[in-house]
Parts: C-alpha cells; structure tokens; sequence
C-alpha cells in the first residue's frame, strides 16, 4: 500500500508545497520593500472546495430505517458570503509592500505549514499503529 497515493496525504503535501512558495513570495515583498514602484504580490490561495469536488462526494449511511436524514440544504440553496478585496496604502515611492502586513502573513503561513506537517505526521504513526509497525520517532 502506498500512502502517497490517498487523497489525504497528497493535499498535505500540496498545502505544504504551496506555504513553501507563499513564504518565497512574502520574502521577495519584505526583500523589495524599499524598491520604488514594487508592488507587492501574493500566490492564488488554495481552494479546499474544489479539491473536494475532484473527489466522489461523501453520502452519509444509514444502517437504520429510523436513521434520521441530513438537514442541511445542498450547497446551491445556501448564500455564499462574497468578501471583498482588502484595499491597502501605497508609499509616495510607489510601493506598495507593507512591512507589518508581511511579517504577519509569514507567521500565518509558518503556523500553518506547522499543522500541515502536524497532520501528515499525525496520520502517518495512525497507519503505523494500525499496521502493527513499530514507532518511528
């Protein structure tokens, strides 16, 4: 059985792979911040829904007749917030790369790199303890 094939552990490695380009890009944004006219950039963020449409979708199972069905209405019956994009300040040189803005977005993208990792690692030793192999440290 190779687990680098299940659903699970290749959208970890994808996430990880793409918080690695994030913090490339976000690091080129704090390297340029004094270069006039830079603007700053930022990677398309990954979409978890359409990695999950790619996939059969999930129907509950009802081992009972008494089983009580779902109650929440299919997806296209629900309103979707739409959030606007974030609107921010531009030097008088041109640039637009926000010291502040940066430094928080690569904490954000090394906490969640952490629990991608977490996950993987997580589900890793869930296999090994299933399959009776001895633990890796």
């Amino acid at each position: 059985m190779d687990l680098s094939d299940m659903t699970l552990f290749k959208m970890a490695r994808q996430k990880m792979s793409w918080l690695g380009q994030r913090q490339t890009v976000l690091a080129q944004n704090i390297a340029n911040s004094n270069t006039p006219n830079y603007r700053s950039k930022e990677l398309q963020a990954l979409d978890f829904d359409s990695a999950l449409r790619e996939h059969r979708p999930v129907q509950m199972q009802a081992t009972n007749k008494l089983h009580l069905s779902g109650t929440v209405a299919p997806k296209e019956h629900r309103e979707e917030k739409v959030r606007l994009k974030d609107v921010y300040e531009v030097n008088p040189d041109g640039n637009s790369v926000i010291m502040e803005e940066q430094l928080m977005k690569v904490s954000e993208t090394q906490m969640q790199y952490q629990l991608a990792a977490g996950v993987y690692q997580k589900n890793l030793k869930m296999f090994r303890l299933a399959l009776g192999s001895p633990s890796q440290n």
